[in-house]
């Protein structure tokens, strides 16, 4: 620690040092009870040792060396909360697919059933004309019978109906 001396005599090493409530890092010979040789507040004296706590050595660390740890330590922490967001890109990316399938089979559908319909709607036009402009085929004042290929088997309906009757 090429920064770390006493506030007052600028000595660096070879003596014990505290810090004080000011700010001041002293060593033994400049403080340890009283006010501030430096600055004459009032103040407390902490003994600099390894009985500190974390939160106080943590002013004496290698400031690059603790970057460096929460560095590691956030990268771990992105590392896992972008893997967790891609988990859930991926489970909405497939639902998507399996949502556009469903959708294009049920548009493949709806062209099936409106091309049915359309199908049907001209037939039944076609029936509605016949039916409206019938034309005799058979003996006079026999019912008309129709010609669309659907209604082929309504002649030999009818003749058995007629058979009843009788």
């Amino acid at each position: 620690m090429d920064w770390f001396h006493c506030s007052r005599c600028f000595r660096q090493d070879g003596a014990r040092f505290a810090i004080t409530n000011c700010g001041h890092i002293l060593c033994e010979g400049c403080g340890g009870s009283g006010p501030c040789p430096v600055c004459g507040t009032t103040c407390r004296y902490l003994p600099i040792s390894d009985q500190m706590r974390p939160e106080e050595k943590v002013f004496f660390k290698n400031p690059v060396a603790l970057a460096l740890k929460h560095l590691a330590h956030i990268t771990q922490v992105w590392q896992f909360q972008t893997a967790q967001a891609q988990l859930l890109v991926d489970l909405h990316r497939d639902r998507t697919r399996r949502v556009q399938a469903e959708l294009d089979k049920a548009r493949e559908e709806l062209g099936e059933r409106s091309r049915e319909l359309e199908s049907l709607r001209r037939e039944n036009e076609e029936l509605r004309r016949m039916q409206v402009a019938p034309k005799p085929l058979g003996p006079p004042g026999a019912p008309p019978v129709p010609q669309h290929p659907r209604m082929a088997g309504w002649r030999s309906l009818q003749k058995f109906k007629d058979l009843q009757h009788r």
